[in-house]
């Protein structure tokens, strides 16, 4: 996951046509009229980045541009403030009728349709669960997690997509009530759920997941417009005449929703992002980024979707991940492969900082520190770490001798 961001006022996309080649200038917009703008310029087949983000106030894609990049197969996505799509343009998407008439015929077969959303609901689940465990080895949310699991045990009894629905929901509610618990109160953070279903980025936290879930959508319409499925035809979120939302979107969104949530938590864990970088602006009472903290902020996103997994023998990135996993719902869908799973590949999350790792750093003696080879000042230092909400990191030498201890 490699995007080019693009915010501010006059964003400009054009192409220079010149004898020799063809090439995509592009202009980030800015804040203010005294601030330099970025340019790139790229030449076809040469473009270092696989898609292009842009939530700029103002400027402006040439029809040119619109076919340079189809060309050369990148995704544009536009977003809001506050990170919800407003529009995307794709690439070409493949011509499949036999895919897509499969695709369809799932989704009116309630059984097939129940299949895959049980599977969509069960990885989501597993994932929310693996949060909180991560959650839990720094905070003190047994009760939390507890009772998350007992709602998650409901699963087992579900029979129809009506069912996993209602079992979702319940998961969702004690989720966010475990991770609203661990948000300091001063980012006014109480959950997801309001009776207009979300927050609408009122407070910086739900502003940041916002714009997450809006990068892993963009994800998500990529994958499946290149495998060559119908976006607005879906299992788990129901297909209607008037809708607005792509169902299939929604669906694949679901087991990834994870890597937006413990990027957020570790931009506020980290400082990335503190509450000197949002700001209310009109008349709305919704919160928005202050420019260099977005880009902090995306950046730690893309590490995320960068990381690792083994799955099937080799080492993927999640992004691709959510084409591996777009193909393999393809191929169910056409009877190539038997059943389906998006449970596989389970990350791994692990902390540091953890509760034992403080507790232990908090109960050291100076003389017991001396004999482990720690020095006064790191030991002063690693108390004041301990005794902060903030995440903090560790020497890998620090780190050996404080865990041959433990």
């Amino acid at each position: 996951m490699n995007p080019l961001h693009l915010s501010g006022y006059g964003v400009k996309i054009k192409v220079t046509n010149l004898r020799s080649r063809s090439d995509l200038h592009v202009t980030d917009g800015r804040e203010d009229f005294r601030q330099e703008q970025s340019t790139y310029t790229f030449r076809p087949r040469r473009i270092s980045y696989d898609s292009i983000i842009v939530d700029g106030h103002s400027g402006y894609i040439s029809l040119q541009a619109f076919h340079w990049l189809s060309r050369n197969k990148v995704p544009v996505f536009i977003l809001d403030y506050d990170g919800s799509m407003i529009s995307s343009i794709l690439p070409p998407s493949p011509v499949k009728a036999n895919l897509r008439a499969a695709q369809i015929k799932a989704s009116e077969d309630a059984r097939k349709k129940f299949s895959i959303a049980n599977a969509i609901v069960r990885a989501k689940v597993a994932r929310s669960l693996q949060v909180l465990d991560w959650l839990a080895q720094r905070y003190d949310i047994e009760k939390q997690v507890r009772l998350t699991k007992g709602e998650a045990m409901r699963l087992g009894r579900a029979r129809s997509v009506v069912d996993l629905r209602t079992v979702e929901g319940r998961v969702a509610l004690r989720y966010w009530q475990a991770y609203a618990s661990v948000i300091p109160e001063c980012f006014d953070f109480h959950g997801r759920m309001t009776t207009s279903h979300q927050n609408n980025a009122s407070d910086p936290v739900n502003l940041a997941l916002n714009y997450a879930y809006g990068v892993l959508e963009g994800e998500c319409r990529a994958a499946i417009n290149t495998v060559g499925l119908e976006p607005s035809v879906g299992f788990l979120h129901e297909t209607s005449g008037y809708q607005t939302k792509q169902s299939l979107v929604y669906d694949l969104q679901e087991p990834f929703r994870w890597i937006a949530d413990v990027a957020v938590k570790d931009a506020f864990e980290s400082r990335v992002l503190d509450l000197p970088d949002f700001y209310f602006t009109g008349d709305d009472y919704r919160y928005r980024f202050e420019p260099e903290a977005k880009q902090h902020f995306l950046d730690l996103l893309r590490e995320r979707f960068n990381s690792a997994v083994r799955y099937k023998g080799r080492a993927l990135k999640w992004d691709t991940i959510i084409e591996q996993k777009t193909v393999e719902l393809s191929r169910f869908l056409v009877g190539q492969h038997g059943d389906i799973d998006f449970s596989n590949p389970s990350p791994s999350l692990e902390r540091i900082d953890n509760l034992q790792l403080r507790r232990r750093i908090l109960s050291l003696s100076q003389s017991e520190a001396l004999s482990l080879g720690i020095g006064k000042s790191t030991l002063h230092n690693l108390h004041n770490h301990a005794t902060e909400d903030w995440s903090f990191a560790l020497y890998h030498r620090t780190r050996r001798r404080l865990g041959a201890s433990l």
